[in-house]
This record gives structure tokens, sequence and C-alpha cells, in this order.
């Protein structure tokens, strides 16, 4: 059964004319090459928007250089990696 706003929606379509056809094709057909090119892990994410499980998608960092320059903080003694693990044992 086709819901009643997607029965506005074809209706609405078969009044364009032939070149708004073409543009709304073209544009549908645009919205699905982008909805291809997510990742795994954004379509993801956009499916949690959706069902209202995230507000939103917080936008990715602009400047990739500031990661490629981070440096880690040196500290004294053994490494804290070997100290968690000692802990968890």
């Amino acid at each position: 059964m086709v819901s009643q706003n997607l029965e506005q929606i074809l209706q609405a379509v078969q009044a364009l004319s032939d070149a708004d056809r073409m543009e709304l094709r073209k544009r549908i057909a645009e919205g699905e090459a982008r909805q291809e090119e997510l990742t795994k892990q954004e379509q993801v994410r956009q499916a949690l928007v959706a069902k209202g499980l995230l507000s939103h998608v917080p936008p990715r960092g602009k400047d990739p250089e500031r990661f490629r320059k981070w440096q880690p903080i040196p500290i004294k003694g053994k490494p804290l990696s070997e100290t968690i693990i000692e802990e968890r044992r």
C-alpha cells in the first residue's frame, strides 16, 4: 500500500515537464552515488541518527595536518601500557 505522502509526490512528479523530470532523475542519481560513497562507519552513524539514538553526527576534523604532527607526551618511568597491563593482573 502506498502512503498518502508518496501518492502526492507521484502526482507532483507526473505534473513536471520533461526537463524537470530529467533534472529530478539526475539529482536522485547523484544522491544515490553519494550514498554509495559513504563509508560503513558513516552509514552506521547516519542510521543511528535516523533511529534517534544520536542527535547528530559530529563533523570530521578539517585539518589532517594537525594529526600528522601529533607527538606523544614523554613520561618518566616505564611505558604506561606496561603499567596498565600489570594493574590488570
